[in-house]
């Protein structure tokens, strides 16, 4: 059952246990030779695929390298994280516990210290937060009262590797 708009608002300021800050993504800086290492890939792709006769695969290359140069150039802003009893607030917007499936808290600092939330939702199956300076004992024993933890992820995931590395 949806909640009315002031009721949600009110669920969303009462998630106060845990309150801080994020940027809502990460700002890779990409000098020229990255545009030139990509732009080599891009044509080299490109090229493979109109010689073999594969035009769809070309047009999805080309689509994706110009999504990726214009979504990296847009400037991230600042995300609040908000951790209660009801749920998780991110930027906003409300993701009940019980929507949530379960969380995963990847902490190697300095580089690593992340919270990840698997959602269920084909679309968005995960949310990816970084922890910052919060503490990760203590937000790990809040979020076991309401999700069950995944202690099988023990490093991030293999796609958030890929984009930190590639820049995009």
């Amino acid at each position: 059952m949806p909640y009315s708009e002031e009721l949600l608002q009110d669920i969303i300021k009462a998630q106060d246990d845990f309150v801080w800050e994020v940027e809502a993504w990460e700002k890779n800086s990409r000098g020229s030779r990255w545009y030139l290492v990509m732009s080599i890939v891009v044509v080299a792709f490109v090229l493979y695929a109109v010689v073999t006769g594969n035009y769809l695969f070309a047009f999805i290359i080309l689509l994706s390298a110009i999504l990726i140069v214009l979504a990296g150039n847009e400037e991230s802003h600042t995300a609040l994280i908000q951790v209660g009893r009801n749920g998780i607030v991110v930027d906003g917007r409300l993701h009940e516990y019980k929507d949530l499936a379960n969380f995963s808290i990847i902490y190697h600092p300095p580089q690593t210290k992340l919270l990840y939330l698997e959602t269920g939702n084909l679309i968005r199956p995960r949310l990816r937060i970084s922890l910052e300076e919060q503490n990760p004992l203590e937000i790990r024993s809040h979020l076991k009262q309401y999700l069950n933890e995944n202690l099988l992820l023990q490093e991030e995931h293999i796609s958030d590797i890929l984009a930190r590395l590639l820049k995009i």
